[in-house]
């Protein structure tokens, strides 16, 4: 038995087929135009089984109603017309539009309406086997789809880490500006297909560093201005690094353009303002804030506040006051995020196998154990 809508303006035709319909076992629900038939599949949250509309209605006719309702019945409810004999052209319109069956009225032939709705019902159960089937088939390839980025995102993190020549620590840094990263940009509004060219420019900000020569790179002290000059190529160096692979290619603009800044004052191109790319824009706020508040072999971790207060004070000079306003209001989240952090960077790290990577400060405390 199905919940089917009639769409008929005649009362006394809209109330015998529905005590008919009624009396084979159905639920029928009553609109008296086309008008108010959409109103009801719109908000109908369960769906009707099958919809049975009439062609000539007042205030929107039977192929309107159907052009309306199309997007929330393709596919899924079948849709049945009511024609007079003089109908015909409407009637095969209809099919045209979608409609799988039509019906005789004036008089009805209740035989055929009842072979109709059970032929339409049918149908409905192809439908849903199809949708479940669907359904099911997308679900299980968002897990691979899941499996796989894992996968690809462990290669492309420890490959960074690898190449900067550090560990776990440079790890637990690229997780968290790629989190922070996404939780921003979705707050600004940055469309889901730029999602993942961001992601890799945060995993990847640094990369252009494998070709710094490891006396710049590794020294104790202050750059001298001709180290500053080699360090500053960086930038230049990693973007067109990942230029040459497809695959990454997407995250040239965050590694080409991170220390940028908006007034202009940055490296490598001293681009400014909205001439730097949004996804640079974002990674530099957050990088900014992920340094300040974590420990790091020369500091200590900072708090919270004393990260938003620096962030207040370069808005506009460093950073790009709109991406600082955007980061103050996703603060509340972040700072729940943070809670579990190490648990999911964890789990994510043994997902991915790199669950036995040694951090540095492990590693430093085993060389002096065994010295």
């Amino acid at each position: 038995m199905g919940r089917i809508l009639l769409v008929e303006d005649e009362d006394s035709l809209r109330d015998v087929l529905s005590r008919y319909l009624e009396a084979q076992g159905h639920t029928c629900d009553h609109a008296e135009n086309g008008e108010v038939g959409v109103a009801k599949v719109r908000d109908d949250a369960e769906g009707y089984d099958v919809i049975i509309s009439d062609i000539e209605m007042p205030k929107m006719d039977g192929l309107a109603f159907l052009r309306r309702v199309q997007p929330y019945v393709e596919s899924a409810t079948p849709f049945m017309i009511l024609t007079a004999y003089d109908e015909w052209k409407y009637a095969m319109e209809a099919i045209r539009l979608g409609a799988c069956n039509f019906l005789q009225k004036n008089p009805f032939d209740l035989a055929e309406i009842h072979n109709a709705v059970e032929r339409a019902l049918e149908l409905r159960q192809i439908y849903k086997l199809r949708h479940d089937y669907r359904a099911q088939l997308e679900a299980e390839l968002r897990e691979k789809t899941r499996e796989i980025q894992a996968t690809y995102d462990g290669t492309v993190i420890g490959f960074a880490a690898m190449i900067e020549g550090k560990d776990a620590s440079t790890m637990r840094h690229l997780f968290r500006v790629r989190e922070l990263c996404c939780l921003l940009a979705r707050e600004i509004g940055v469309p889901d297909k730029r999602m993942r060219d961001l992601e890799l420019g945060a995993m990847l900000h640094d990369i252009g560093k494998y070709a710094i020569p490891d006396n710049i790179l590794t020294k104790p002290g202050s750059l001298t201005d001709e180290e500053w000059v080699v360090m500053r190529t960086h930038p230049q160096l990693g973007a067109d690094f990942v230029r040459r692979i497809p695959f990454l290619a997407g995250a040239a603009d965050v590694i080409f353009c991170h220390h940028e800044r908006y007034d202009g004052a940055g490296y490598p191109s001293r681009l400014a303002g909205e001439d730097i790319p949004l996804s640079a824009r974002i990674f530099s706020v957050v990088d900014a804030f992920d340094a300040i508040t974590s420990e790091r072999c020369y500091k200590k971790a900072q708090p919270v506040s004393v990260a938003i207060a620096e962030l207040r004070r370069c808005a506009g000079t460093q950073f790009d006051p709109g991406v600082v306003e955007a980061f103050e209001r996703v603060l509340p989240t972040i700072e729940k995020m943070s809670a579990d952090f190490d648990t999911r960077f964890r789990a994510e790290l043994d997902a991915m196998g790199l669950g036995q990577v040694e951090d540095r400060g492990s590693r430093r405390e085993r060389i002096q154990k065994t010295a």
